[in-house]
């Protein structure tokens, strides 16, 4: 953790940082990047999607560093469920994610019923609608 914390040192005091994913649940594989959420507090998308652009490149390519506002809000929820501070207050971090945390759970319903049980589900409902075309 100590050489994550050197090589995105330059975010420190700029950003809230958080790692997520495979890195933390031992299940990385050579090929595996290491997921970093940048976190901005922002609720204005182009914000955000300049900050990201901004990021890109320029940091070493086995990073995925992402602003986490731009992760849709299941995403999100996973993010939430398994993640631990780079840098930042993480009580701050914490409350902040709470706003999310409820948002899911008021929606979570409704998204979870309009998924599909499986890819056969899927795949015989777009053969019997693409057969009404």
């Amino acid at each position: 953790m100590s050489k994550i914390k050197k090589d995105l040192r330059e975010l420190k005091g700029r950003f809230d940082t958080i790692i997520f994913g495979s890195y933390l649940e031992d299940a990385m594989r050579p090929s595996s990047d290491i997921d970093i959420g940048i976190i901005t507090y922002k609720s204005k998308m182009n914000e955000n999607i300049e900050i990201q652009k901004e990021l890109l490149g320029k940091f070493p390519l086995i990073y995925d560093i992402r602003v986490f506002e731009l992760f849709p809000i299941d995403i999100k929820i996973q993010i939430i469920k398994n993640y631990e501070v780079l840098f930042g207050d993480i009580l701050e971090i914490s409350e902040y994610f709470y706003i999310f945390r409820k948002k899911w759970d008021d929606i979570k319903y409704r998204i979870l019923e309009n998924q599909f049980s499986s890819f056969q589900e899927r795949l015989s409902l777009m053969k019997k609608y693409s057969k009404s075309e």
